[in-house]
């Protein structure tokens, strides 16, 4: 078994470009426009799957062109949408406002993504979850959906990847049943109690939800650092900092959601941690050099980058099966 099952939310994102973001009450005039399929349960769908996961995603999508769209991106990145409903309510938006160094802010209008439910877990048919070796999760979809995906994982004994983002969504009930969590310096922040501005805070707050998840089924935190790369912390092993390569950023809109869905990949396929978060995170540095919030990166790519960086021939030359042929989950609807 080497397969993701991620349940969560599908945007699509409309995004303008300025060469700065506007101030509060400031009206500015965009320099450029694009659509492109968002969503951060979602881009680590698609960030897995062109990683060479087989993958299955399970959420809702609007009875419109949008849904459409969201519904033929993943197709083409290999996902399997037969439990994607399509809902009345329309599909979610991501209103993107960018500049030109791709520092971004985002308002999400979730529409139907706020109609996914328990039910949409609880209903899945027993095939759903051939193949499958891990449950990946964001925190953007409903409270009870989350929950009812990852009490499943637990179930089955399946290993859960959880991105809290956005952090708020992390609820008590929720604690319990994650094995890997991967939060940014803000989210690291927010679920420790701790501030978080350098490598050392980092570790300190990675180091508290270590042991916070303790007493559940916890296998490892990490705490991504963008261009600083991220740490990697797991219980009775000493914290590992995880360099990433230097790039130039274009684009930073899903790149950690490229991160979550290559570690989350590289656990299905059995990788050791320590080089699931190296691979990942040269596949976000890499992500952060193409514009739209799906990079579609693939181990290819980390190969070419690996001839003239360091970081990623490292990262690269712990993988003598990268060529390997991954199994399908079966149709993709």
């Amino acid at each position: 078994m080497s397969g993701l099952l991620v349940v969560g939310g599908a945007n699509l994102d409309q995004v303008a470009r300025a060469p700065r973001l506007p101030g509060r009450g400031e009206t500015i005039l965009a320099t450029g426009y694009h659509e492109s399929p968002g969503g951060k349960a979602a881009n680590l769908a698609s960030a897995a799957a062109a990683w060479g996961a087989p993958v299955r995603f399970v959420g809702r999508v609007g009875e419109d062109g949008f849904g459409d769209v969201l519904l033929e991106a993943w197709r083409e990145a290999g996902v399997d949408v037969r439990h994607v409903r399509r809902d009345p309510a329309g599909t979610g938006l991501g209103i993107v406002f960018m500049d030109d160094a791709g520092q971004y802010q985002t308002i999400v209008v979730p529409r139907a993504n706020a109609r996914l439910a328990a039910r949409d877990v609880a209903e899945l048919p027993a095939d759903a979850w051939d193949g499958v070796a891990v449950v990946a999760l964001a925190l953007e979809a409903p409270a009870e959906a989350t929950l009812a995906a990852a009490r499943a994982a637990a179930e089955r004994g399946l290993p859960l990847v959880l991105n809290a983002a956005p952090a708020e969504g992390m609820t008590a009930d929720l604690w319990p049943f994650v094995t890997h969590l991967i939060v940014n310096e803000h989210e690291a922040a927010l679920l420790s109690g701790r501030a978080v501005s350098d490598r050392e805070g980092a570790i300190a707050a990675g180091t508290a939800l270590v042991d916070r998840l303790a007493a559940g089924r916890a296998a490892a935190v990490v705490v991504t650092l963008g261009a600083e790369g991220a740490v990697l912390l797991a219980a009775g092993v000493a914290p590992a900092h995880v360099p990433a390569p230097v790039v130039a950023a274009r684009d930073t809109l899903g790149a950690g959601d490229t991160f979550v869905g290559v570690f989350a990949a590289e656990v299905a396929a059995g990788r050791p941690l320590a080089r699931a978060a190296a691979r990942a995170c040269v596949a976000g540095a890499i992500a952060v050099t193409v514009a739209g919030a799906r990079a579609a990166v693939r181990p290819a790519d980390l190969e070419t980058l690996a001839a003239s960086d360091p970081v990623a021939r490292a990262a690269a030359s712990s993988a003598p099966d990268r060529a390997a042929p991954t199994p399908s989950l079966g149709g993709r609807a």
